[in-house]
């Protein structure tokens, strides 16, 4: 196969998961507690939201770790009883956007890693897709200098549905001029994943630095550390071909 675009989630991928977003839904779940009183405990909508508090990790399913900011609402209207609705949900929409400010990258340098990725043979596309809100990934990017190496960012409202379903990928591919077995598509979650399986993706790529463990990527075609190893990966890729193995 020949590797010719890259699409990535965001959260947990790009992101270090819990230190970009456990303390804004944790300011969330509390504000809902202080809005809804007992029926909104804050620790019960962590936990409903798929956190496990003893160990900091998050249910497969998790809607907090892989779901739309939607269905974290809807999630959490279940749990109060009631809708969240018109300025209640205003606010607490408002903590999904706080990470934008207080974003932590997955590796140290991801800018160098990204300008090492576009340049990797004759050029690569890099595009992300989120189940954040498209508007608030972009913020994301650009406040951590890093937003003009994607040539495509999507996000849960963009129009392309939602994980695990095709569209985000297929529109990525649209978009760049690229079919689907050129398209390697990495993420820290199983919806990423089936996504990128949907959509008939070259390589599903799991990383280990977002809410999931190895044994819940286990479908992945590959787990790496985190998209610092994509590199070598795309190395040892390239090698394979040219030995005439893949």
């Amino acid at each position: 196969m020949e590797i010719k675009g890259i699409l990535f989630d965001k959260d947990g991928t790009l992101v270090d998961f819990n230190r970009t977003w456990l303390a804004p839904y944790r300011r969330a779940a509390a504000y809902l507690h202080a809005r809804f009183g007992d029926a909104a405990n804050a620790d019960e909508l962590l936990a409903r939201g798929g956190f496990i508090a003893e160990s900091e990790t998050w249910r497969p399913d998790s809607p907090l770790a892989s779901g739309s900011n939607a269905g974290i609402i809807d999630c959490w209207s279940k749990v109060v009883g009631a809708p969240i609705e018109g300025e209640t949900r205003h606010a607490v929409e408002a903590f999904f956007h706080l990470p934008a400010a207080g974003y932590a990258p997955a590796v140290d340098d991801m800018a160098a890693l990204l300008v090492q990725l576009r340049d990797f043979g004759d050029g690569l596309k890099l595009g992300v897709a989120t189940m954040d809100g498209e508007a608030n990934a972009r913020r994301m990017l650009s406040a951590a200098a890093v937003g003009k190496h994607f040539d495509f960012v999507c996000g849960a409202d963009s129009g392309h549905g939602v994980k695990p379903e095709a569209g985000m990928a297929r529109a990525f591919c649209d978009a760049c001029g690229l079919a689907a077995a050129q398209v390697m598509v990495v993420g820290d979650s199983p919806k990423d994943l089936a996504m990128g399986r949907n959509a008939g993706a070259a390589l599903t790529v799991g990383v280990l630095t977002g809410a999931h463990t190895a044994d819940d990527l286990a479908r992945a075609d590959r787990v790496l550390r985190s998209i610092a190893d994509l590199p070598a990966l795309l190395r040892e890729l390239n090698s394979a071909r040219d030995a005439g193995l893949t």
